[in-house]
């Protein structure tokens, strides 16, 4: 029944865009948006999902190995494929449309910080739902960060944790639904881009709040200014802070600790290889934001305006890089370099919001008041 409803209200917004929609809502340019979400479709969105779901598989197979058979030795395997994951989930964390709008997957994959207390209290019931809202902070991979880095300082004292402690077979359990959870909810929306979605999508090329391409570019700028530059570095600095309280223990991948330099630039990278239409492990590019700026010959002081927005990632990248790998210590103890990569990613963000969709005809559906 959920399934009959998404295609109805999909189909509904999809026969609005192409028949009441009036002429001043469809593009006037010559440039080819279907295209343009072809690419995006087919050398991007699906084959990050598949890359996506085919790495929680080998979390899935790591984590039944070691829940079989608890050392330290299965544990860094668990350790090593949660990390490949979560480095592909930088990419994934953008495309907020359809079912994963619809089923709230970023929320429900990588909420943090994560509440400790709640998945403790979870764990000692054996009592819970994890397709609860209530549980959004205490699920997906912040907290199989929690299951296989934080349990202990030492690896021998996490793996106690599965096999000696009170409550290891609930341990155990718990490790296996939150990977079971994390695998349903991406399958769930990498299938429904290989079944229906993708012809929707592409289809859906008018302008409108409704169209794929302002509802995808508004997804990018979304996640490039709330999930990357206010959830890995301006809430943790407290950016607006006066004088700022810092916040290190709210950084991605706490419990791990050294990674989270890896998971920012991962995610700036994603936003530039959308914009620029690359495809996914490749340095291939299709048609995309850029090629739709020069077609236009949209420039901005003087430089086509696609130079000048690739100029800002590569300088927030190259900031990016200056940064400890492990943001709860440098954070800490130079705050201000943080706030300098802050200020890059804003950047970015800047001339999207402001010269590029205005360029394109694209219709805003953000609202800037993250507090970072």
């Amino acid at each position: 029944m959920k399934n009959s409803i998404y295609l109805l209200v999909l189909a509904c917004f999809f026969a609005s865009c192409k028949t009441d929609a009036s002429v001043e809502d469809c593009t006037n340019d010559s440039f080819n948006r279907g295209a343009l979400l072809t690419n995006w479709a087919d050398n991007i969105i699906i084959p990050s999902y598949d890359l996506y779901v085919s790495e929680l598989s080998v979390v899935e197979s790591a984590s039944e190995d070691f829940i079989g058979n608890p050392d330290t030795v299965n544990l860094e395997v668990l350790r090593t494929a949660w990390m490949e994951a979560y480095n592909t989930w930088q990419n994934v964390s953008i495309y907020e449309i359809g079912q994963a709008e619809i089923s709230r997957f970023r929320d429900y994959t990588n909420t943090y910080p994560l509440e400790v207390s709640v998945v403790e209290a979870n764990i000692s019931s054996g009592n819970y739902n994890l397709e609860l809202s209530t549980n959004i902070e205490a699920q997906g991979l912040p907290a199989l960060d929690y299951l296989v880095n934080g349990l202990g300082v030492t690896d021998a004292e996490i793996v106690a944790k599965y096999v000696s402690d009170g409550n290891a077979t609930n341990y155990k359990k718990y490790l296996f639904d939150v990977v079971a959870r994390l695998k349903s909810m991406a399958t769930s929306v990498q299938e429904d881009w290989k079944g229906s979605y993708r012809g929707i999508f592409i289809s859906n090329d008018c302008s409108s709040s409704t169209a794929s391409l302002d509802k995808l570019t508004n997804d990018m700028i979304f996640n490039l200014e709330k999930v990357t530059r206010a959830g890995k570095i301006g809430i943790p600095i407290d950016f607006f802070g006066q004088p700022p309280v810092i916040a290190p223990e709210k950084v991605e991948a706490l419990y791990k600790q050294n990674v989270s330099k890896e998971l920012l630039i991962a995610s700036i990278e994603s936003s530039q290889d959308l914009f620029n239409g690359k495809h996914l492990n490749s340095e291939t590019e299709g048609e995309s934001l850029k090629s739709y700026l020069n077609e236009l010959q949209i420039e901005a002081g003087g430089k086509l305006l696609s130079i000048v927005i690739n100029d800002r990632y590569d300088a927030a990248i190259a900031q990016a890089e200056t940064l400890d790998d492990d943001f709860y210590m440098g954070i800490q103890s130079d705050r201000a370099k943080y706030k300098i990569t802050r200020d890059r990613i804003h950047s970015i963000i800047e001339v999207l919001k402001t010269n590029m969709i205005s360029a394109l005809g694209i219709k805003a559906d953000y609202n800037d008041s993250d507090g970072d």
